[in-house]
């Protein structure tokens, strides 16, 4: 279908559209957060009420990115054949119905089912669907933009670790979770209003630039397909650095809750530490997807990765020292550092493939990948703390696969060098 280049705006001076559904799919992530930044915290007390194991308790955010990783396929081939506004608000009634189900656990099976209920609305909302959209707004600014929309789960992991640390000293974790129940509605069901497909659909282009002509346009599409990129090294290390940046996050954050508690610290100050690790998390997210639009992403990519294993070196630190000021400098540096690896490894799977006819399909197999990485990441975490009684070791192993995904970075810098020789 051609477009009509007289309605189209022809310079960036006017309002464009994009911004708006990035503000809207920013809030749609960030009521997501929830279940992977503040049920950890009511994990604590839900733990310690039924009198389960580390182990026993950490299987819950197992499930959840187990069942992540299964469905994220099946995700990628609707964003390529369906609507993604229809996922999203699957995903968003899914958040309520398992918070309330949480507010209502009494036995194991139940907070089981929870976190599978939350691992559904999880891919229906978050990294698929949302750059799904911003690679089809999105050319010239995508890294800025991919900056913004992930800043959305830091943004929740601000606000709500401090909401819900400060409701469980006033009231049950029942009625904490019936509480953040109503803050996922309030910030998922408008903005799902605002959502459109298509700079077509809004009479408008990519980025809100002039109309380029048909031909120019078809330049920017390949034959590569999921099959094809299987069969390439590239896609394997891309794979792998990855799985490796997400098993250095969630697993830790997942843990970081039992971590605090394990070195003395109470509920309310371990959600403030909480905040500020998100708190900068958004300013490494904003910063790295800045910088991705004016310098080579693998390189950004190279310098999140070393941001990532410093702040892991520190958050290990402070099973050794139990320094206040050192939980806040942890909070502040592992911030920095996971976020602009989590941003760079999005820009860098998108880059590479949003010109591919399957690139849903394949931003689904990279999710299931990491989702996987992460399902192994926090049980063998909570295994090792039940079996050790502390999380020096489990730390310390972040340490490595941080460093690891770092080399490979650099194994990948050769590789794209190569297929453009």
């Amino acid at each position: 279908m051609s477009l009509n280049s007289a309605s189209l705006p022809r310079s960036r001076s006017g309002f464009f559209y994009g911004w708006i559904v990035l503000g809207a799919v920013f809030l749609v992530y960030a009521s997501g957060t929830i279940g992977v930044t503040t049920i950890p915290l009511l994990n604590v007390k839900l733990r310690t009420a039924f009198g389960w194991t580390h182990e026993q308790t950490v299987l819950g955010p197992s499930l959840l990115f187990l069942i992540m990783g299964l469905l994220s396929p099946l995700a990628g081939y609707l964003l390529d054949t369906l609507n993604p506004k229809r996922l999203m608000l699957i995903g968003w009634s899914c958040f309520i119905a398992a918070l309330i189900l949480y507010s209502s656990i009494t036995s194991f099976w139940q907070y089981m089912a929870f976190y599978g209920l939350y691992a559904l609305g999880s891919v229906c909302t978050g990294v698929i669907p949302g750059m799904f959209l911003i690679s089809k707004w999105f050319k010239q600014y995508r890294g800025i933009a991919t900056g913004i929309f992930t800043v959305g789960s830091s943004f929740g992991g601000t606000i709500f670790p401090r909401f819900g640390g400060y409701m469980l000293q006033q009231t049950s974790w029942q009625e904490t979770a019936l509480w953040l129940a109503g803050a996922t509605a309030v910030f998922a069901i408008a903005p799902w209003f605002l959502i459109r497909l298509t700079p077509e659909s809004m009479n408008t282009t990519p980025d809100g630039l002039p109309p380029r002509k048909e031909e120019e346009v078809q330049k920017e599409f390949t034959d590569e397909t999921l099959q094809t990129a299987l069969k390439t090294v590239e896609f394997y290390v891309i794979l792998l650095v990855t799985a490796l940046v997400w098993f250095s996050i969630q697993p830790l954050v997942q843990n970081l809750s039992f971590h605090l508690k394990d070195v003395g610290v109470e509920s309310e100050k371990a959600g403030s530490i909480l905040s500020i690790l998100f708190m900068f998390s958004i300013a490494g997210k904003l910063f790295f997807g800045w910088l991705s639009d004016h310098a080579d992403k693998k390189n950004i990519l190279f310098a999140a990765t070393l941001n990532l294993t410093l702040g892991a070196v520190l958050v290990r630190l402070t099973g050794l020292i139990h320094q206040e000021w050192l939980f806040y400098c942890a909070a502040i540096v592992y911030g920095l550092g996971f976020s602009g690896a989590f941003t760079m490894v999005q820009l860098l799977v998108a880059e590479r493939y949003s010109k591919s006819k399957d690139f849903g399909k394949i931003l689904g197999a990279v999710t299931t990948a990491d989702s996987l990485a992460v399902v192994a990441g926090v049980y063998l975490l909570g295994s090792m703390r039940t079996a050790l009684g502390n999380y020096d070791a489990a730390f310390t192993v972040i340490v490595v696969s941080a460093s690891i995904g770092a080399l490979g970075v650099l194994f990948l810098k050769q590789l794209g060098k190569q297929r453009t020789a």
